[in-house]
């Protein structure tokens, strides 16, 4: 059902005309009460000025008033993607990178050369080792079979890898004695050469070389894709750093205050936290807007269990060697420090654990830290992604201060190797979100795009409803016990997502806050697995002005 309103909207044909706005609905999402009320929101300007039942819907209001009346239809907070990298996923938006896939590696090989050429360079990005089996990783001669004279690069779905053509090599004259040394990942050999596979921080630091050229176009590169989260009714994401040791971190606020006065919607980035701190502390100082601001910083604990880098309590289920249970990306002691010395600083501290050991270690620092350094009001450290969890570690997830930070989306990401990478006793604890919230944790939801493709909000609350693919697979669904109801999932997307950002004037429907709000086709608290995938969202609401509406972008793209 269109929005039905006594004016018509985009009068002036522009995206962001802005106008005092009155809605109305059936159902309004309380995000503290978790659940809908039949009433109204008076938006004057960027911030919602009134919100209450629809009996006390004010008559006396400015002649340019639109009122909205949205009958049945949903009305929530703007959606929030807590953990994105936005440079990566814009990339992909606009084309300039390449989805590839395959459980092969000469499956994935053979796509090189419908990948177009961008500024030099064949870039795709979604293939995983993990598919083409344990301790299995691609050389640079399969890629050379197919495209040996133009550079290529692709990169892993998780984004902790990247593997080379000979020629991709050559041009960023790589060679044993020039991959650089003092950082985590590796560079892997046969017969004493280079495969052309890198891991971790060493693979980011050639990933961001090559894209240092691709800046030039981020103006309407960035105005895109923020479109396109619109869309999906976002209207806040959290842009997080790809590594945490690499001499860059692929976070670039310029970029964003480049945009920022045309912006749909708020970017809170996190750069990479060093020992040398006087460079963050210029950054935070001078982005602190309502559109543009540094939320804190990150770090990483541990790789991912599909290349044996996330770090566990013990051995893998198939280990590369006698004891191995993965790595810490940074010294253990090293991460202590640095969350401290973060958090002296009164900045939230977002750290990568993936492995139980890693969780254990985290939960346990930043338990210190809250006692040592805490945090003021309202700011609040986070972990990522938490998927191998020991519920031994459960009893430490609800502490003040802490956001555990996670993407429903991963659930389906090559759970079909679960048991292979870790083992089945620990596949099945694997992402426990429900236990999480019985522990009494804040949790919030992120895509972690572009390791998930296209994902939205919408996608990720049915993800943690029905814990299984859009198809109904697997029928049972992946570690059932583990479900959210769909109120407990939308405010992860909103009013705790926005506590993971650590931002108070955003992530639900009050007097004084940013009027940043999401229209739904219907009432979604309702509904089942199945009739959530019907849903739409119909517009989306930044900064007070409608920047996404359904019926016009259709008119607009036919």
């Amino acid at each position: 059902m269109p929005l039905n309103s006594t004016t018509i909207f985009f009068s002036n044909g522009s995206w962001d005309y802005k106008m005092n706005i009155l809605l109305k609905s059936s159902y309004i999402f309380d995000t503290e009460r978790k659940t809908t009320f039949a009433g109204f929101i008076l938006i004057e300007g960027t911030r919602i000025k009134d919100v209450g039942p629809l009996d006390a819907t004010p008559t006396n209001l400015p002649a340019e008033t639109t009122i909205i009346d949205c009958h049945d239809q949903m009305i929530i907070p703007g959606f929030i993607d807590a953990h994105i990298h936005f440079y990566l996923s814009a990339l992909l938006h606009a084309g300039q990178l390449t989805h590839v896939t395959g459980t092969t590696e000469e499956a994935v090989a053979q796509q090189v050369p419908q990948i177009p050429v961008t500024h030099g360079w064949k870039i795709g990005i979604g293939w995983f080792s993990s598919d083409f089996g344990q301790q299995v990783y691609p050389t640079k001669a399969t890629i050379d079979h197919y495209c040996d004279e133009v550079p290529v690069m692709l990169i892993s779905g998780d984004a902790h890898s990247i593997w080379l053509n000979s020629k991709g090599m050559e041009t960023l004259e790589i060679t044993t004695d020039s991959v650089p040394t003092g950082i985590s990942g590796e560079a892997l050999m046969k017969d004493g050469e280079l495969t052309g596979c890198f891991l971790e921080a060493v693979a980011i630091n050639y990933l961001a070389e090559v894209l240092q050229s691709f800046q030039a176009n981020s103006y309407s590169t960035y105005l895109s894709y923020m479109k396109q989260l619109n869309r999906y009714g976002i209207t806040t994401i959290g842009d997080v750093a790809l590594t945490g040791e690499s001499w860059d971190d692929l976070i670039y606020p310029e970029l964003y205050q480049k945009v920022a006065e045309k912006a749909t919607l708020r970017a809170v980035f996190y750069p990479a936290m060093r020992m040398e701190i006087e460079h963050l502390t210029d950054i935070y100082q001078n982005y602190r807007s309502e559109k543009v601001q540094m939320g804190g910083v990150k770090q990483f604990f541990d790789g991912v269990t599909s290349t044996h880098t996330a770090l566990l309590k013990s051995e893998y289920e198939t280990p590369y060697f006698t004891g191995d249970i993965g790595m810490p990306l940074i010294a253990i002691e090293k991460m202590r420090q640095l969350i401290f010395l973060a958090n002296q600083q009164n900045w939230p501290m977002r750290i990568h654990t993936i492995g139980d050991q890693a969780i254990h270690q985290a939960l346990s620092f930043f338990n210190e830290s809250h006692a040592r350094f805490p945090l003021s009001a309202g700011k609040n450290n986070t972990l990522e992604h938490l998927e191998v969890m020991d519920p031994a570690d459960l009893s430490l997830v609800a502490q003040d201060n802490l956001v555990l930070s996670v993407q429903p989306s991963h659930l389906l990401v090559g759970y079909e190797t679960l048991d292979e990478e870790v083992g089945p006793q620990r596949a099945s604890q694997m992402f426990p979100f429900q236990s999480f919230l019985a522990h009494d944790a804040v949790v919030a939801f992120g895509t972690d795009s572009p390791v998930v493709i296209d994902v939205s909000p919408l996608d990720s609350i049915y993800y943690a409803v029905a814990r299984k693919e859009k198809n109904g697979s697997p029928v049972e669904g992946l570690m059932p016990s583990e479900v959210m109801n769909v109120a407990d999932a939308l405010v992860a997307h909103t009013a705790d997502a926005a506590r993971a950002l650590s931002r108070q004037d955003i992530g639900s429907i009050k007097v004084g806050q940013l009027a940043d709000l999401c229209i739904l086709s219907k009432n979604i608290l309702s509904l089942s697995e199945k009739e959530l995938l019907e849903v739409e969202v119909t517009a989306t609401i930044f900064n007070g002005a409608f920047v996404y509406q359904k019926d016009e972008a259709s008119q607009q793209n036919s």
